[in-house]
């Protein structure tokens, strides 16, 4: 489709909004409301995904870090046990 005022049919660059030969103002102005909502409604999207993963990555974080914790509790009992077990006398 050839754009008004050019001769190659190349568009215009980024930013620039010329009126499409055969297309009513009305019906172009729609066009750009309609992308400009577009990149709104994908900016709001885009930021409630980077917050849920965000929340999702820390809460994984979290877990890995308690799960550790525990295990290192644990392994610090037995060694406790183990500790006191070889640190008494024998009997015989």
């Amino acid at each position: 489709m050839l754009i008004a005022g050019t001769t190659s049919g190349q568009p215009h660059g980024p930013g620039t909004r010329t009126k499409a030969v055969g297309t009513t103002a009305a019906c172009q102005e729609h066009r750009v409301h309609t992308e400009y909502m577009g990149r709104i409604i994908g900016t709001i999207l885009g930021a409630i995904l980077a917050i849920w993963l965000a929340v999702t990555a820390a809460g994984g974080i979290f877990a890995t870090l308690k799960t550790f914790f525990i295990i290192g509790l644990i392994a610090l009992a037995v060694f406790i046990v183990v500790w006191f077990v070889a640190g008494r006398p024998r009997r015989g």
